[in-house]
């Protein structure tokens, strides 16, 4: 199945169910906008994203770890999906059980413009930007 004919899927099950999954959680507490915030494709992951979000997803609803779609996409080098995330007013200072922000994750993975566009998101929104995890780092 093609991923647009899986979109649409997904969509109309969702419209079917009255959104009443949008947040579901697994067994370790991942939703289903932490998952498509992982997708390999690109362009699936930007599309099911988008559309989790339209349906009303909670954009900063954590994990059994603490973390976020937010933090995932970071970690991933997701820059689309990251801007989206952040569109949908994600908090991008939200730690996670090790306090690692998604700004934490950016750095640690090596994602140079997702970093850039974080720092400046966070600038924007007034938040600090030296801070430290659990570990000091």
């Amino acid at each position: 199945m093609k991923g647009t004919h899986i979109i649409h899927l997904a969509r109309f099950i969702l419209d079917a169910l009255d959104g009443r999954i949008i947040n579901s959680k697994t067994e370790n507490s991942r939703t289903p906008l932490m998952y498509a915030a992982c997708l390999p494709d690109p362009g699936t992951r930007a599309k099911f994203t988008r559309l989790l979000l339209e349906k009303g997803a909670d954009v900063n609803c954590q994990d059994e770890d603490g973390r976020t779609a937010l933090s995932h996409a970071c970690e991933m080098g997701s820059l689309d999906v990251v801007k989206l995330l952040v569109q949908f007013n994600a908090d991008p200072d939200m730690p996670d059980a090790w306090g690692n922000s998604a700004l934490m994750y950016a750095a640690f993975s090596g994602h140079s413009q997702i970093l850039e566009f974080l720092v400046r998101a966070f600038k924007r929104l007034g938040l600090r930007l030296e801070r430290t995890n659990n570990a000091g780092l």
